[in-house]
């Protein structure tokens, strides 16, 4: 109960800076919160940290440094956007940096709500850390580098995840990409109700595709491209996906070509225009990846609902499972019996 109430505290005072534009920083460890203040407030948290630590962070922009120990870092959120959906502001992590974890402990690292803005490359062995609710730019190996069990979930990858020789990873309702394992031995990922998107089909293999949209930026002029082709050695299960041919009718045998020589079923060709609203296959932080209304009675999972981020059991949303203060108003004066009046909101995802 006691570490409980002082998560809660943790949590109100990060949300409290929010509220008055300070950066913070709070680690707790064993019971115990220490407050760290400004744009390098991360660093020292990280630098004080141990294994199975927690840092929250306020919404503003922190700098970044290497991540050695496996702690739970949260954040105020990775939205960008502010209308009426999304209109909590975000903790963004600013510039490259490393992870570099011993698989030997019994903790995982833990990362959910935050915006990272430059690449981040993993060294080791980097095992059973789970990201939510989190934007990456780049996510790279370093030399022997491997990726094991590491599972993402409602995040966004701009440009690009690259798994190394005996690496996995599982992205769930996730907008995904330039994901890379071409040229490795027993690696795979694992997409579940993703939106991806690759330079050429065929950089990755021996990979699972389920209730997806797929689509690569491969020009097909005509003929049979492979590099456009999924290869055989993947397997997809009710999937739509294209490659780049601008409004071309002629492409539609190509994306899947490979997987229907093997009579694999309940996959389709069609193109970002006929799916996603705004039709085109360039990412950017402020698209919603929102099928068509068309296309959510078309293109059906496994489950019968919508392909794409918002179909499955966890449809796509941005609000950290945290809870998030996003209103504090405080009396300005205590009543006669020296009670203070505290209106506060709280927001988070429900899953």
């Amino acid at each position: 109960m006691k570490k409980l109430f002082l998560s809660l505290v943790a949590i109100v005072m990060t949300t409290m800076s929010y509220a008055q534009s300070s950066l913070l920083a709070t680690l707790s460890h064993d019971g115990t919160i220490s407050t760290y203040y400004g744009t390098t407030a991360l660093k020292e948290a990280l630098a004080d940290a141990e294994n199975g630590d927690a840092i929250t962070l306020s919404a503003g922009q922190f700098i970044a440094a290497n991540i050695t120990k496996a702690i739970t870092l949260r954040g105020a959120g990775m939205s960008t956007r502010n209308d009426s959906i999304n209109s909590h502001e975000s903790s963004i992590v600013q510039g490259t940096f490393s992870i570099n974890i011993s698989d030997s402990l019994s903790e995982r690292l833990i990362m959910e709500g935050i915006y990272f803005n430059s690449a981040i490359t993993y060294e080791g062995k980097l095992r059973n850390a789970l990201f939510m609710k989190s934007r990456f730019q780049k996510i790279s190996a370093g030399n022997n580098a491997t990726m094991v069990n590491n599972t993402f979930i409602h995040c966004r990858i701009a440009a690009g995840i690259t798994l190394t020789n005996n690496s996995n990873a599982n992205l769930i309702n996730c907008v995904v990409w330039e994901p890379n394992n071409k040229g490795t031995t027993g690696s795979n990922f694992e997409f579940d109700n993703c939106v991806i998107r690759m330079a050429n089909a065929n950089q990755v293999v021996f990979s699972y595709y389920k209730n997806c949209f797929i689509m690569s930026n491969t020009t097909y002029a005509g003929g049979y491209d492979p590099s456009c082709s999924i290869p055989e050695s993947c397997v997809a299960t009710h999937c739509a996906g294209c490659c780049n041919n601008g409004n071309s009718e002629s492409f539609y045998n190509d994306i899947f070509y490979y997987l229907w020589s093997k009579n694999q079923t309940n996959v389709n060709v069609a193109r970002p225009s006929k799916v996603l609203k705004t039709g085109n296959m360039t990412y950017n932080d402020t698209e919603n990846f929102a099928l068509t209304d068309a296309a959510k009675t078309t293109y059906l999972g496994t489950d019968g609902k919508e392909i794409g981020i918002y179909g499955g059991s966890i449809p796509y949303e941005e609000d950290p499972t945290t809870p998030q203060i996003t209103k504090c108003n405080v009396a300005a004066k205590s009543t006669a019996d020296g009670k203070l009046s505290v209106d506060i909101e709280v927001k988070a995802a429900e899953y």
